[in-house]
């Protein structure tokens, strides 16, 4: 009888655990000295599919690259916006990778020296999941910050 309590408890947290997902995207924003930076988001990649329309298929992320790449660029543009002093960025979309359950999306783009501000606006996921939450990481030579964005507040200032 003890046996079956332990396993009954068991499987009691293992399904009440489970059916609470969090959902969580991150951002590495990485400058060098010259103003030029990296930008890697990473998000997991059946909460993209969902949010994209493609959770209803198997996706090949191999075959369709090139299809996927045009879909995931559309999105971060209308999803991900840096504005640097009052000006929005063109920023250039280099690629996405596929690894694990992620989805790793690569950015770049340079400012000028006179750069004081950076906004960052990652409004990612937030149409599919009300409780998601996309953390930045920004880094540069003598900075380091991070933010929590979500739903309501989906943008934060780095003055430099």
């Amino acid at each position: 009888m003890r046996n079956f309590k332990s396993i009954f408890l068991s499987l009691v947290l293992a399904f009440t655990s489970s059916a609470h997902k969090y959902y969580v995207s991150t951002t590495l924003i990485d400058k060098n000295q010259n103003n030029y930076y990296k930008v890697t988001v990473k998000a997991f990649y059946d909460d993209i599919e969902l949010e994209l329309g493609l959770d209803e298929r198997v996706v090949n992320y191999d075959d369709e690259y090139s299809n996927l790449n045009d879909l995931f660029k559309t999105y971060l543009i209308d999803n991900f916006i840096l504005i640097a002093d009052k000006k929005k960025i063109n920023y250039n979309f280099i690629g996405f990778e596929k690894r694990n359950d992620l989805l790793q999306f690569y950015i770049d783009f340079s400012l000028n020296d006179e750069t004081k501000k950076l906004s960052v606006s990652n409004k990612i996921l937030f149409s599919s999941f009300s409780n998601q939450k996309n953390l930045i990481l920004f880094r540069s030579e003598f900075t380091r910050k991070s933010f929590i964005q979500s739903r309501n507040k989906h943008t934060n200032q780095i003055s430099f």
